[in-house]
């Protein structure tokens, strides 16, 4: 029981980055096809990864040493149907007239091993029938291709990382996980009725087509970093190899590129990648297209006072470490008006992810909004 329970919580360290990865091809297409992403749909899909996810880690941890499996003699296969039933028989200490037996019974490899096996693929029929609705022939057929990848990825040795199978194929697997499947559909059935409807979940996210809430602008805004990132690096490593371009290495050409990137597009009323990506474009808050300064106003504002105050704060540190007591007063006063704004612009960020209505302080200042691209 501890293997198993060792494998799950190794699923739990591993699902948040794996999850986030493997769900925004899905998150893509469900936003572009609703204009907005249901809460429902993305938590289902995050269960689904993360069953997924302790399945297969159940079937293939703990992993061995490859010298250890090199050793092995145990058989690599069981074609012979129904030996769980036969090993039950002979081994599980169980006695229906002796209720002393029954814990022990319960307890036995002969009674858990077929039950884990069933268990295992329970949620997985249960999705196809609810969330995929499929009929219960593909369920019990989606499960046995589920089961048998898994029987041959023990099959292969981790398909040949080890030099034979370190754990059994054994067909008495392919039938107790198709089983578990079937038994998830006919759960589905029972509780389909009180879980949320596809009507239910899609029209969450027709509701939010028309909001424009902090996520969605961080999205885009990380979309648009990223770019600049990955752009201005591979410059970087031009201007390593190419003397006469050794200022594309430098900071300043980031920061430089990055206003570039934000504010150019807006100017001639186009928004940036990012924000075609989710949406999303800038306008004055008339809902008029933007004056040539002010997208330039906005970054300078939006994003240059927090990197100004962030680059304050450390000078002021620098001057409290100082020598003389007129450096340590100011860097002192300094640090104390650094560590306000900043906690002003903190709050003024929180505000906007509570209330979705809420104007920044940055918006305010150049009359700028983010509003929903037609």
């Amino acid at each position: 029981m501890g293997v198993y329970v060792d494998d799950i919580r190794s699923a739990v360290y591993a699902f948040p980055l794996i999850a986030f990865v493997l769900t925004l091809p899905f998150m893509w297409w469900h936003y572009h096809k609703y204009h907005g992403i249901s809460r429902w749909r993305v938590f289902w899909i995050y269960i689904f990864v993360f069953y997924l996810l302790c399945a297969y880690f159940l079937i293939i941890l703990p992993l061995p040493e490859r010298s250890v499996v090199a050793k092995l003699t145990t058989p690599k296969y069981n074609l012979v149907p129904l030996t769980f039933v036969r090993e039950f028989i002979k081994y599980n200490p169980l006695q229906l007239s002796n209720p002393h037996t029954w814990k022990a019974a319960l307890l036995a490899p002969s009674m858990i091993q077929p039950a884990f096996n069933v268990a295992l693929t329970i949620p997985f029929g249960a999705m196809l029938r609810y969330y995929f609705h499929r009929p219960w022939w593909q369920v019990i057929t989606g499960t046995f291709c589920l089961s048998l990848f898994f029987e041959l990825t023990q099959l292969s040795g981790l398909y040949g990382y080890y030099p034979r199978p370190y754990r059994l194929f054994d067909v008495d697997d392919l039938l107790l996980n198709t089983s578990g499947g079937w038994i998830g559909c006919g759960i589905a059935r029972i509780v389909m009725p009180i879980l949320p409807t596809d009507e239910q979940m899609d029209r969450s996210a027709a509701k939010r087509v028309d909001n424009v809430s902090m996520w969605r602008r961080l999205a885009g805004f990380v979309i648009d970093w990223l770019v600049v990132a990955i752009v201005t690096t591979i410059l970087g490593i031009v201007g390593g190899l190419v003397t006469s371009l050794h200022f594309l290495g430098d900071s300043w050409f980031f920061y430089l590129f990055f206003l570039f990137w934000m504010a150019l597009p807006p100017i001639f009323g186009q928004p940036t990648l990012g924000m075609r990506v989710v949406r999303l474009t800038m306008t004055t808050m008339q809902g008029q297209p933007v004056h040539w300064w002010q997208p330039v106003l906005r970054i300078l504002v939006g994003f240059g006072t927090p990197l100004a105050t962030i680059f304050g704060l450390t000078v002021s540190v620098d001057a409290i470490n100082g020598i003389g007591f007129s450096r340590f007063t100011w860097g002192g006063v300094g640090m104390i008006a650094s560590l306000l704004l900043l906690s002003i612009m903190l709050g003024d960020w929180l505000w906007a992810l509570v209330f979705h209505n809420h104007t920044m302080i940055f918006e305010s200042i150049t009359r700028t909004k983010m509003a929903n691209k037609e």
